[in-house]
């Protein structure tokens, strides 16, 4: 008794003469991709949100961002994996290296469709805003167009030494407190506080300095207690000053390491999601190479 074995014997064309890009295995994955994304990001958004017990946890947000974002990155993970995996089976190259470039293509554009997503969603937020803002500036005028001008203005000229967030004439203590007074009393010498203020202090603005010391003389002091109130003032602005711009100093640093942050993690995320893809796709198409060069066609005795 004899056993004959026959395997099937394929000839193929050499790859360059081959159409090597399957747009429509290409297309299938990102298909499957986005919506294995859309399924597992639903399956950790009610996962998170059952989870939250803000009457036991004190800082409950925290805990939830950084789950959120690690349950991100891994279903994007998985998601792409399997989405290039089936590009890569579908794609009917002769290589395995073609199922990984499909795997390759097909995360490029899931990427690129998730990064037009976001931003047309924040497209509708800054429109959203935009007409929210159109709308309140809208109003304001049409209730100063009804008699409230003239209000508004007055109430604004007397609050001017005291509104502004670096000017320290608000204090009623002290000399700067009774230069607050006298302001309130007189709303001209308020406006050319705020004038000074907002040319840097006396030392940038001496004509303003000098207008505010003729109008405390005129208010019933002289000159050198004059000018020694207005120098006062002007040493306690500049201290605000100060204590403000290294407070702004200290949240532009904060800004700029978060900014940095988030953009190396991103960076680590979509090389991981690259070779995640990649190895899909070659996964993909190894095992479809795999089938055509060990299919039995037959098997006979005689």
């Amino acid at each position: 008794m004899k056993e004959e074995v026959f395997v099937e014997s394929t000839s193929s064309r050499a790859p360059s003469l081959m159409r090597r890009v399957s747009w429509g295995a290409i297309f299938a994955g990102l298909l499957v991709t986005v919506v294995i994304q859309m399924m597992l990001t639903l399956l950790g958004i009610g996962i998170g949100a059952a989870s939250i017990d803000p009457l036991r946890e004190q800082n409950p947000g925290q805990g939830l961002a950084i789950g959120s974002a690690i349950w991100l990155i891994a279903s994007a993970l998985i998601a792409v994996f399997i989405g290039s995996c089936i590009a890569g089976r579908l794609s009917g190259g002769p290589r395995a290296s073609d199922g990984l470039l499909h795997g390759v293509v097909t995360w490029s554009a899931a990427t690129m469709l998730t990064v037009a997503m976001l931003v047309s969603a924040a497209g509708v937020v800054i429109g959203g805003t935009s007409t929210l803002l159109s709308g309140l500036v809208k109003g304001g005028a049409k209730a100063a167009q009804n008699g409230g001008m003239d209000s508004a203005m007055a109430a604004l000229q007397q609050s001017k030494p005291n509104d502004g967030m670096l000017s320290p004439t608000g204090r009623e203590s002290g000399p700067t407190g009774q230069l607050a007074t006298m302001a309130k009393q007189n709303p001209q010498l308020g406006v050319v506080l705020a004038k000074m203020e907002k040319n840097g202090g006396a030392s940038q603005s001496p004509a303003d300095r000098d207008q505010a010391v003729q109008m405390l003389t005129q208010q019933g002091l002289n000159q050198e207690q004059a000018a020694q109130l207005v120098s006062q003032w002007d040493q306690q602005f500049q201290q605000t000053k100060a204590k403000a711009g290294q407070k702004a100093r200290e949240v532009e640093d904060k800004a700029a390491r978060g900014v940095s942050r988030g953009a190396i993690m991103g960076f680590i995320a979509l090389l991981l999601e690259l070779g995640v893809a990649a190895w899909g796709g070659w996964a993909g198409a190894a095992s479809l190479a795999r089938m055509r060069t060990e299919r039995v066609v037959s098997t006979g005795t005689a």
